[in-house]
């Protein structure tokens, strides 16, 4: 009774919390250093794949393939703007609510799945980047399903389970590459299930080749050498950067981590409850799903807050597992799992004023005055058939515009790579006869070349609050 109660009043906290939400764009960044650049580059970016351009080969990805088409599918369905986009991104937080509560419950009973459900849903983390247009909440649903597959086969012994994880996996591989670091627990639960070496060794081998073989075949068969030379050459190039006033890994993951202090602590908590009940094969399991994935993000480079995100269900699923285990021992006396559980249990409700007003006030009810000005003069002095180049790709959304595929994503991180430079610029402004172009985010004014080829073959005009637009002449 309790899961279902658990899990159903998770759910409609979540659902009323997003419906509250709906339409703000604004981050509190004394909460978390949010950053909402990437959600209008993805979503100008899916916008052209809803409209037919191809992906790689016109439009530009830094990210392998499902993000751009399951945010496109979106964007057909539920609206040509980034509230389809989110409908998207908030229906995989549904997956990652139920997966969590799921996967809880096969490690820590009943209580553990309410209880995990129950802690990620009001985590204010989880509600935001679980609407944010990123590829983190999508991958860390698929990658917490895969994983669940993977238990309950560890659980029941039905091999179609181990290969249906195997296959959640390979999704959350094609929507980002940081969730290879799931094959490591994927690998240990399943091989810890008792049989003969050879049939261990099997299902070892059918959930690798579940989880692998079908990204080795897209990468083979998408547009392979622009799919490589965009999501792997290029992160490899932007690892070598030094950007300018970014956050150091240990300063995000500090932060991350000590904005729900509480699940944090409650999760170290539910790791320790299950060494101090020697349940070894389940605590392997958890420390390489969330010890694994923290040291990953810990050696990334170059690492965005944004990123930490992926951490919040193996949170939710080690302390929700650890009140399980505690409940369970309670009667049995095992004081050394309840203890430090309990003590977390209290740290957690100590801190629930801090969660209630960061779920509050993570979120700003007010949206940029200026960008709202310059999408409706961009509308108001555009056809809805003609491209615009804009840097702050939140104008083109806001006034229903559609960019140059290639300059759908005109990040610092593409610019500092080479892979922004005056040549793609120039061609595709002119390619796509983009009827205006609006410099405003500073990613073009730092392209001196662009922007002389600009002041030649458009005019100046001045927009509201005095920004600085071209249109073609």
């Amino acid at each position: 009774m309790f899961l279902a109660g658990a899990a159903a009043s998770a759910g409609v906290f979540y659902a009323i919390w997003q419906w509250a939400h709906a339409g703000i764009h604004a981050y509190n960044t004394s909460v978390f250093p949010l950053d909402d650049a990437d959600e209008w580059r993805y979503t100008a970016c899916s916008r052209l794949v809803a409209h037919g351009y191809q992906l790689f080969t016109q439009v530009f990805s830094a990210q392998p393939p499902l993000l751009f088409l399951s945010l496109s599918t979106g964007m057909r369905v539920a609206g040509d703007s980034i509230a389809g986009a989110r409908a998207v991104e908030i229906a995989f937080g549904f997956l990652a609510l139920a997966a969590t509560t799921w996967l809880a419950w096969m490690l820590g009973g009943r209580v553990a799945g309410g209880a995990a459900a129950l802690l990620l849903a009001v985590s204010p983390l989880f509600l935001v980047y679980s609407r944010a247009v990123e590829a983190e909440g999508p991958m860390t649903a698929m990658l917490t399903l895969g994983l669940a597959c993977c238990v309950a086969y560890n659980r029941s012994g039905r091999r179609l389970l181990a290969v249906v994880g195997g296959l959640a996996l390979a999704a959350a591989v094609l929507f980002k590459l940081f969730a290879l670091v799931a094959l490591l627990p994927a690998l240990w639960i399943v091989l810890s299930r008792p049989g003969t070496r050879a049939e261990r060794l099997r299902m070892g081998i059918a959930v690798l080749g579940a989880a692998l073989v079908p990204v080795v075949l897209e990468m083979a068969l998408v547009a392979p050498s622009a799919q490589w030379d965009q999501v792997i050459k290029l992160h490899e190039r932007a690892g070598s950067l030094s950007l300018p006033n970014a956050l150091s890994n240990g300063m995000i993951l500090r932060d991350f981590f000590s904005v729900d202090l509480g699940l944090t602590v409650l999760a170290v908590c539910g790791l320790a409850a299950l060494a101090a009940i020697r349940r070894w094969e389940d605590l392997g399991f958890l420390v390489l799903w969330a010890g694994g994935s923290t040291l990953m993000l810990a050696l990334f480079h170059p690492l965005f807050p944004h990123h930490a995100a992926i951490l919040l269900t193996a949170l939710a699923v080690c302390g929700g597992t650890g009140v399980g285990t505690a409940w369970e021992a309670l009667p049995e006396g095992a004081w050394q799992a309840v203890v430090p559980v309990a003590v977390a249990g209290l740290l957690y409700l100590l801190l629930s004023v801090r969660i209630v007003h960061a779920d509050r006030h993570v979120l700003l009810p007010w949206n940029d005055p200026t960008v709202d000005a310059v999408a409706a003069y961009v509308q108001s002095h555009t056809a809805s058939s003609e491209f615009v180049a804009a840097d702050d790709l939140a104008v083109a959304d806001l006034a229903h515009r559609l960019v140059p595929p290639a300059l759908c994503d005109p990040s610092t991180v593409r610019l500092r790579a080479g892979y922004l430079t005056a040549g793609t610029l120039i061609g595709e402004t002119s390619r796509y006869r983009a009827k205006m172009v609006v410099p405003t985010r500073g990613i073009y004014v730092q392209v001196g070349e662009y922007m002389s080829w600009v002041g030649r073959n458009y005019r100046e005009v001045h927009g509201p609050d005095g920004s600085v637009l071209y249109v073609r002449k």
